[in-house]
């Protein structure tokens, strides 16, 4: 086995890859050397900066599997890969409880401006009054999808006191009633919800599923928050509907274009942004590393069997 890992991977996983096969590690390579190289190798292993498009499978003639250290797959070109007889494997389950989590600080963060006060007070400005939020118990949260991360969030809301509502097409109804989650339409759950939290795939029929039609559904005065992918809310809504108070405030830890670059939502003191860092956990990368290292050695064991 040759592999080569364009991105950062835990080193537990490194380690049991090297004890079958040859490992370049090329963090920093760029995509004129990764498509010049590619050929050399039968494991890509990636995250989400690098795209596995056609022209890059075309230029891995002995590529056998594509690991991706994480959940989304939609930069790598799935049916092209099928086609070529190349596997692909991601770790749907890796990094779960650490999104869930992180929705929970940027709920908090959010609701208690929580951003502002600590760089206030960084700057000498000390005010205990100048910064009244909302506590989490009593609020209504509305979750669009309760898969393996929703569900968790759902959870730790409960937990909270606050009441779970959610909209999940592809759920068993029977599944929500054992979590004690009221399933309803979108619309519904958009003019229901204190805050609405965002847990679905980006795929073409979720691309700005949260434009300003949805937007103005909300109850005023609401939150949004989208752990999910940044193309699930169009942006410039967003950006009208803070500024006009139609929310209250918004959290992301993603967006449609990563960097961002220089967006209008930075200027903006009830929007905070951390910079995709959901599994960014040691617990949760070494478990992607380890698990994605023994699905690629067991399928390249399979094919020598």
């Amino acid at each position: 086995m040759k592999c080569i890992i364009t991105e950062k991977f835990h080193e537990s996983g490194i380690e049991l890859l090297k004890e079958h096969g040859t490992v370049d590690v090329r963090y920093n390579i760029s995509r004129e050397d990764l498509l010049n190289c590619i050929d050399k190798y039968d494991v890509l292993i990636v995250r989400s900066d690098t795209p596995v498009n056609k022209e890059l499978i075309d230029r891995g003639k002995n590529l056998k599997v594509v690991g991706m250290a994480g959940i989304g797959l939609n930069h790598i070109d799935l049916e092209y890969c099928k086609e070529k007889g190349i596997a692909v494997f991601n770790v749907p389950d890796g990094s779960n409880d650490s999104v869930a989590e992180l929705t929970i600080g940027l709920l908090i963060c959010i609701c208690r401006k929580m951003y502002n006060a600590i760089n206030d007070v960084k700057k000498d400005h000390w005010d205990k009054t100048g910064y009244m939020g909302n506590q989490l118990k009593g609020k209504t949260i509305g979750l669009v999808a309760i898969g393996k991360i929703g569900s968790r969030v759902a959870k730790l809301c409960q937990a909270f006191g606050m009441k779970v509502i959610a909209y999940d097409p592809f759920i068993d109804p029977s599944v929500a009633t054992e979590m004690n989650v009221e399933l309803m339409a979108l619309e519904d759950l958009l003019k229901t919800a204190d805050i609405v939290s965002m847990h679905v795939p980006l795929t073409p029929q979720t691309y700005h599923m949260i434009g300003k039609e949805q937007l103005d559904m909300m109850k005023d005065g609401a939150y949004i928050i989208n752990l999910g992918r940044g193309g699930l809310i169009d942006e410039d809504a967003l950006y009208d509907a803070l500024v006009n108070g139609k929310l209250k405030g918004a959290a992301v830890d993603v967006m449609e274009k990563e960097p961002p670059g220089h967006s209008k939502l930075f200027e903006l003191d009830n929007f905070i942004c951390t910079p995709h860092i959901g599994a960014g956990t040691i617990e949760a990368q070494q478990y992607i590393a380890e698990s994605l290292a023994n699905k690629v050695i067991n399928h390249l064991k399979s094919l020598n069997a």
